[in-house]
């Protein structure tokens, strides 16, 4: 072949290749324009989604009645409500931005429903929460105090891993509580959490200066030393938060308690085992034998009761056609306890607020 042949060839190869490069840089280029477009289609329909069922989902309580005929459950049975998690009003998001009714209010909806719910028998309270916030707690519990008043039926508390603080402030609405041996209960006691940086700031020469209308306005502030006449103040208002807990504990269980109310009520955790000797619980056993029992409370004489269910929600298109991956993308910070929302608890809103809550890893000082 000669010189000019072989240089012709390679001047074809080279046109080839930047041909063929020319053609990927195109198909890439058209991949990224139509992914491009899919991302910002399914922005738009989940932006009109979440816009949509804020407007149009209705809370179960409202339309408690028609929710009910409507379900047909003709059969009696029993119902079971979860606790599950931080109890607070703040209501839940997903990463794509649905959101979730707050742990205080589907307590409070779930218990509405099945309480007025005819065929119910009795209600089994599930518990897997290391309590939370004093107000939520406080509310939830007069909330579900009324509903039984005016709707009497047995309530049966079942613990799973814990069942603590607030988490079993809300249970004293339980005519009887089961526990798992290795469920963390008790926790009897009221909790406010402060930082304090001044000894870092005079090591860095860092000054803070403060306006106020009152010598009490910045109280516990994380820049200055606290002076003992304010941490004496907080002191005493944790002991009258400390006696609401302990009162309705007394109210619930009083007769059944053994022991020291001083040991029992000083905040510390008890496994099950240590709760039945406390008299905190009534008896060691699983979900499955809360059931049992409130069925023959509820005079139910199944030996399996049937279980009653309140229908899920679907008020449009939106929520019917994308129910599915709604399921498959709820928030974390719901779950159990065995993945503990610390971040939730250490955020800076929960900074000073006294709460009915367990914190394992708490390192402040006494």
């Amino acid at each position: 072949m000669s010189y000019e042949e072989e240089k012709e060839n390679q001047e074809n190869r080279f046109e080839e290749k930047i041909g063929s490069n020319k053609e990927n840089k195109k198909e890439k280029a058209g991949k990224r324009e139509l992914i491009f477009t899919a991302l910002i289609i399914i922005s738009i329909i989940i932006g009109s989604l979440n816009i949509f069922t804020k407007k149009n989902i209705k809370i179960p309580s409202k339309n408690i009645t028609n929710d009910i005929s409507s379900s047909m459950q003709l059969k009696e049975g029993i119902a079971i409500v979860d606790l599950t998690g931080i109890i607070t009003h703040t209501k839940i998001k997903n990463s794509i931005g649905f959101e979730y009714p707050s742990v205080t209010e589907k307590l409070i909806n779930d218990f509405e429903y099945y309480m007025k719910h005819p065929n119910v028998k009795a209600v089994v309270l599930q518990v897997d929460s290391p309590g939370g916030s004093l107000t939520s707690c406080e509310e939830a519990l007069k909330y579900l105090q009324e509903l039984k008043e005016k709707n009497p039926k047995p309530i049966v508390a079942s613990f799973r891993s814990i069942a603590a603080s607030g988490g079993y402030y809300i249970s004293m609405i339980a005519d009887k509580i089961y526990a798992n041996e290795s469920t963390l209960t008790g926790s009897i006691g009221v909790i406010s959490q402060f930082f304090n940086v001044s000894e870092l700031m005079d090591k860095y020469g860092i000054k803070m200066y403060t306006i106020k209308s009152g010598i009490n306005k910045d109280s516990l502030s994380p820049f200055r030393k606290p002076r003992e006449d304010e941490l004496a103040y907080w002191q005493d208002m944790t002991e009258e938060f400390v006696s609401l807990f302990t009162n309705v504990v007394e109210q619930s269980r009083g007769s059944k308690i053994k022991g020291s109310r001083e040991d029992i009520f000083d905040g510390r955790i008890f496994s099950g085992k240590n709760a039945l000797e406390a008299g905190l619980i009534d008896s060691i056993g699983t979900l499955h034998d809360a059931l049992k029992d409130a069925a023959e409370m509820g005079g139910i004489k199944d030996e399996e009761p049937y279980i009653i269910k309140k229908p899920e929600i679907k008020n449009n298109v939106f929520n019917l056609v994308f129910s599915n991956i709604a399921e498959n993308i709820k928030p974390k910070s719901g779950m159990p306890y065995s993945s503990f929302p610390y971040e939730e608890i250490m955020s800076s809103k929960y900074m000073g607020v006294p709460m009915y809550i367990y914190i394992p890893n708490y390192n402040g000082e006494n």
